[in-house]
């Protein structure tokens, strides 16, 4: 216990993923300094100033959040060792967790495990806290700020707007804190979900944008690894994904619908109600193969593509091989399917035959598949991937050449999610080096997209947005984007918040929700760091693109080991609006 709170301050460095804070309370100063330990699996915590007979006590999540308590989970074990107590939570039909933490400080550590049953989760809690107090604050700070060096070693940005460059940081800062290769990727909440609350939407696995948008930066930063811990996950489900496309469909292959807990367990089915529908959408499995070709594509190494892509994307590629339906025009079909997230809430108007959204994706997994067994001097796949794409059924377009959401049907309300476009990005089957009709179709479908206003974008819209800006070489709707995101979703932390929080009128995403009901989820500040790697440097198409989309006002701007398509370590750096230095590592 402290005495009366009078005044509190708190900083977070990021280049050390250091917290440090300090409290003037009615008996004396406090001060305190944490860090959840950049290897290890434990909290680290010195505190000054508190009294000497200070105890560390934990609650479950179940004593102070209702919605916890309604799951029923057993009654946590707790222990005492000496100066060590125990919690231990088995969760049925899942993991085990256990804490360790220590009682009385000044240094205090906790540590947290999981395992498949309580004695070897308590085994391993216990062995990782005991090492922990053994090697003692200093040393596991010096090792936590030493690993931190090294990851930023990896990449570098420098922007003439501080807020604009902390962004960048920020996004890959949030990722690197919550993904590490070996453990369980981050949710939508990644490790910052609410205290005393159920987090939004369970905190699971959206994929239908979020991951995306989650794991994206890590392919331009250099940090390849927070990439394989979302692909060596996938990896683990397919087994699980292969079982449940057989039910479903009663074919092979892997199919990945809208949201997933971890290890491909469904979400409960109150999770969907009347968004069922989301279920059944294609897009999923392409846009997750997506994920998997640019690791491939990023780093050119045979053997991750031996061992993790080529697997995955062979069993995404079967589900469609097997599940297109061929028609009396000669051409190949999907037969049912959605364009997320178009009237998710009623099946009978988000049902649909052909998305573009799944075409695009299914035409670039026929590229990607057949990329891969090249690479991999194989074939087996190769014949099919061809007559896919050679049969495929053409785009769905208007008069005026805009993309459809599907056949019949153009987008006719302003939307979060800008499907119909997947083609021209992220899919980038249309570009803008394509023939003048693809640029006809860019340019119409990108004027009728915007022309329907921003009245109901998310921030993810944004952060989607200025990748897709910026490959189109629209500097200035790139920065624009990456301005409204930063102005009107995020808190002043710089934590992006579902709602517009400035009231601006642009965007009534979620308004009801209000400043402090609206929930934080991590995609979108990824996504605008890897935004903003698309505003410095582009790899696509085989050709390298230098400040592609820098806006007219960053004359002076660099960067330092960007990685780009083909594996390309690319720095550079810009003066007075002219770039003047250029370095290309392969």
């Amino acid at each position: 216990q402290v005495g009366q709170a009078l005044e509190y301050t708190g900083r977070l460095d990021i280049d050390r993923a250091v917290a440090e804070s300090a409290m003037r309370t009615a008996d004396g100063p406090v001060s305190w300094t944490a860090f959840v330990h950049k290897t290890r699996n434990v909290l680290c915590l010195r505190t000054a100033g508190a009294p000497a007979n200070s105890e560390w006590a934990l609650q479950s999540l179940a004593e102070v959040c209702p919605e916890m308590a309604k799951l029923n989970h057993p009654e946590p074990l707790r222990r005492r060792e000496g100066d060590m107590r125990m919690f231990i939570q088995a969760i049925p039909g899942g993991a085990c967790y256990a804490v360790a933490w220590s009682a009385r400080g000044p240094d205090f550590f906790l540590a947290v495990e999981c395992a498949a049953d309580v004695e070897a989760a308590e085994r391993k809690a216990a062995a990782t806290w005991k090492a922990a107090a053994q090697a003692g604050f200093d040393l596991l700070r010096a090792e936590h700020e030493r690993g931190w060096r090294e990851f930023w070693a990896a990449s570098a940005v420098y922007l003439p707007e501080p807020v604009m460059e902390f962004m960048w940081y920020y996004g890959i800062y949030l990722l690197g804190s919550s993904a590490r290769q070996g453990a369980m990727p981050p949710g939508l909440q990644g490790l910052w979900a609410m205290d005393g609350v159920m987090p939004p939407w369970s905190g699971d696995y959206h994929l239908d944008m979020n991951v995306q948008e989650t794991f994206w930066p890590a392919y331009a930063s250099g940090h390849l690894d927070l990439a394989d811990c979302w692909c060596d996950h996938m990896a683990a489900c397919v087994p699980a994904a292969r079982e449940f496309t057989r039910t479903l469909f009663g074919t092979e292959g892997a199919f990945w619908p809208c949201a997933i807990m971890g290890k491909y367990t469904l979400p409960p089915g109150e999770w969907y109600g009347d968004w069922y529908s989301l279920v059944v959408s294609w897009s999923h499995t392409g846009w997750l193969a997506w994920m998997v070709w640019l690791r491939w594509r990023y780093s050119l190494d045979r053997e991750w593509l031996a061992g993790t892509g080529y697997p995955l994307m062979s069993e995404m590629f079967k589900f469609y091989r097997d599940n297109l339906v061929g028609e009396s025009d000669g051409r190949l079909h999907v037969p049912l399917s959605t364009s997320p997230e178009y009237h998710a809430h009623c099946a009978r108007e988000s049902f649909c035959k052909d998305p573009n959204v799944d075409l695009a994706l299914i035409r670039r997994c026929c590229d990607w598949l057949m990329e891969m067994e090249e690479a991999l001097g194989a074939d087996a796949l190769t014949p099919a991937a061809k007559e896919i794409k050679a049969r495929l059924v053409p785009y769905a377009l208007t008069e005026k050449q805009e993309l459809c959401l599907w056949p019949g049907k153009t987008l006719d309300e302003t939307h979060r999610h800008p499907s119909q476009l997947m083609a021209v990005h992220p899919a980038m089957d249309l570009t803008i080096e394509g023939d003048e009709r693809e640029r006809a179709i860019i340019d119409a479908s990108v004027r009728q997209y915007l022309a329907l206003g921003q009245h109901e974008w998310a921030g993810h819209t944004y952060a989607q947005l200025i990748s897709m800006a910026a490959v189109l070489g629209r500097a200035g709707w790139a920065y624009d984007s990456l301005d409204q995101f930063v102005r009107h979703w995020t808190m002043p932390n710089g934590l992006y918040c579902n709602s517009d929080l400035s009231r601006s009128g642009m965007s009534e995403h979620a308004s009801a929700l209000g400043r402090l009901k609206a929930p934080f989820t991590m995609e979108s500040n990824c996504g605008v760091s890897a935004g903003i790697c698309d505003m410095l440097v582009q790899g696509w198409g085989d050709t390298l693109r230098i400040f592609p989309a820098l806006p007219g006002h960053w004359l002076d701007a660099a960067f330092r080991d960007l990685l780009t398509e083909g594996a390309f370590k690319v720095s550079a750096a810009r003066r007075q609006g002219r770039t003047v230095w250029v370095r290309v590592t392969a």
